[in-house]
């Protein structure tokens, strides 16, 4: 029973899942709420219902990665046979069994989410995710570039789904003004960030199953294009973040943010420029399996950072 426990936590990436509702709750309570309290208001949306749209947002991720785990057998059995999940421990007509379980238990959920803000465009959101999850694991995944890119935007609307929901369920009690749209900054930087640092991590990944993918007919960056094209496209998206954080901290600077900007200097910064030289010099899976590891520690503490963030976020 334990170890068809665990091998359903695995199915679903437990910890992907803990960081998607981690990333919500900090945005809400570090971000949202003291931008809000600053100017003399509450979160209207009940801490209850913030809970169903994080409730949502997981189950339907989960659907996302078991379906995706469902196709991917066949790749899966070459890139990594040990890591098998479907077939072995849990069937494939369990795994799909889960699958429209999850993703039900999510649409409902948002469903009312979206009744109780009267934003019915939220039910919609819901109800495409899963459709777009669906494609990706039998399509998008296999093509060029469009699997990775859709893979990047689904994580920045993590952050931006939460903005969206309280901003509709203050609008139904207030006017939200300038002042409150202060948010809006931090939810498109935040976005911004999980969409560079997923995309990256997403087409290294492409890289370390390079093997499998080419056996199975996906025509990702990497075999499209080559592995060392692919390389200096990663390197060359970390050149790009790297600058666009250091124009984030240099405004930090100009504010008198020091302590903030030494928290992104030595755990975004620091780690960022040893993957960009770990990146030119990689030669084999293990190596970008590590990269992949890496990236996903940056893409933590650009989400743990909300918490300091919250000092130095109302002025």
């Amino acid at each position: 029973m334990m170890e068809k426990f665990g091998a359903f936590l695995s199915l679903v990436r437990w910890y992907n899942l803990i960081m998607v509702a981690l990333t919500q709750y900090l945005f809400r309570y570090f971000i949202i709420l003291p931008v809000f309290r600053a100017h003399g208001f509450s979160l209207p949306l009940s801490s209850f219902d913030f809970f169903l749209l994080v409730l949502a947002t997981v189950l339907v991720s989960a659907a996302g990665y078991a379906i995706n785990d469902y196709f991917d057998l066949r790749i899966d059995r070459i890139n990594k046979p040990e890591k098998v999940i479907v077939g072995r421990l849990i069937s494939r007509r369990t795994t799909i069994l889960w699958h429209w379980i999850l993703n039900t238990a999510g649409v409902l959920i948002g469903v009312y989410i979206s009744w109780q803000i009267r934003y019915w465009p939220l039910a919609l959101v819901f109800a495409t995710v899963p459709m777009v999850l669906w494609l990706y694991s039998i399509r998008f995944k296999r093509s060029f570039l469009t699997g990775n890119i859709t893979v990047a935007v689904l994580s920045a609307m993590v952050v931006g789904l939460v903005w969206l929901v309280e901003y509709r369920a203050a609008s139904l009690h207030f006017t939200v003004g300038p002042e409150l749209m202060k948010v809006s900054f931090y939810a498109w930087l935040y976005a911004f960030f999980a969409f560079i640092t997923t995309l990256i991590r997403e087409i290294v990944k492409d890289m370390q199953d390079y093997v499998g993918d080419k056996k199975t007919g996906c025509r990702s960056l990497a075999i499209v294009a080559g592995l060392e094209t692919t390389r200096k496209v990663v390197m060359g998206l970390m050149v790009i973040m790297l600058l666009l954080v250091g124009a984030y901290l240099f405004s930090l600077g100009l504010q008198g943010h020091y302590t903030l900007i030494g928290y992104f200097v030595i755990v975004v910064i620091v780690p960022l420029l040893l993957v960009l030289l770990h990146v030119s010099k990689a030669l084999g899976a293990m190596d970008f399996a590590t990269i992949q590891q890496v990236v996903k520690l940056i893409m933590l503490a650009g989400v743990v950072s909300m918490i300091i963030q919250k000092f130095y976020i109302v002025g």
